[in-house]
């Protein structure tokens, strides 16, 4: 998609974004400088950022948040009376958080949680806080008041296009162009392997591509992150923390600690071992 917008010619007034969330595998961050490096293009490094507490409506949120800042060793005091701050950062491929970042106070999913708890599939914030807020902000920032929402989701991803084809009550407006012009998988998947660089993750022939995303995004399926655990354990250490720390969970029904003991397959809503 963004290669046919710049083979038009980008205008003044399209910004291409990345939102990092800093769980994302670094081969991601890799792709994104190789897009703006080979293809000349710039490209707007946004993280989510918050120096202040926010007011928090729930004493159950504040007490999460604050025993997260206790385990990460994060101090985070009440904004000044009257002051506000932006609530991401811009940043470029050298400065952008990484998954070895996770302690820091500048990591976005580290940050979040440290602020507002811990996202869980019924509660999605991770997605609402660490993407599509910080370009909200970054567009108003920059004087606009309404905009498109340009989004590379293909026809044949038809719940998706379903879900997206009605925009939020929001001050954009989402653009399918892919779409629209009936591009598949197999077309994406045809021009890459024409291109001298590509996004690398690996695809499992039942999996499909497992790695893409943060690296054990509770929307994953569970075989999904057991075979990602299996191959780096590590992988695990933040997502088991910061439920230990809060004694919240991302997903109610598999908790992530489960998954790293399982080796077996699961069968209907229990584990084997259960």
């Amino acid at each position: 998609m963004l290669r046919q917008i710049l083979d038009r010619g980008l205008q003044p007034d399209v910004h291409v974004a990345f939102c990092n969330t800093g769980k994302e595998d670094n081969r991601t961050l890799d792709f994104v400088h190789a897009v703006e490096s080979c293809w000349q293009v710039p490209i707007v490094w946004l993280q989510y950022r918050r120096r202040y507490l926010p007011q928090y409506k729930s004493q159950e949120v504040a007490d999460v948040a604050a025993a997260l800042r206790e385990h990460f060793g994060i101090r985070l005091q009440p904004a000044p009376e009257g002051e506000t701050e932006p609530g991401f950062e811009v940043v470029d491929y050298a400065s952008a958080a990484r998954t070895t970042d996770v302690a820091s106070e500048r990591h976005p999913f580290t940050n979040l949680v440290c602020c507002s708890g811990v996202p869980n599939t019924s509660t999605r914030m991770c997605t609402t806080e660490l993407k599509i807020r910080p370009m909200k902000k970054f567009m108003l920032s920059r004087g606009y008041a309404r905009w498109d929402n340009v989004i590379g989701i293909r026809s044949d991803e038809p719940e998706r296009v379903r879900k997206l084809s009605v925009s939020p009550p929001e001050r954009w407006e989402n653009v399918l162009p892919l779409a629209d012009a009936g591009v598949t998988e197999h077309d994406v998947l045809s021009f890459w392997a024409k291109q001298p660089f590509d996004l690398g993750l690996r695809v499992d022939l039942q999996l499909g591509t497992y790695e893409g995303n943060c690296d054990l995004c509770m929307l994953k399926s569970d075989d999904k992150k057991r075979k990602l655990l299996a191959e780096v354990p590590e992988r695990g250490a933040w997502w088991l923390a910061v439920e230990k720390a809060s004694g919240s969970t991302f997903r109610n029904r598999a908790p992530l600690k489960l998954l790293e003991q399982s080796r077996l397959p699961e069968l209907g809503d229990c584990l084997c071992h259960d």
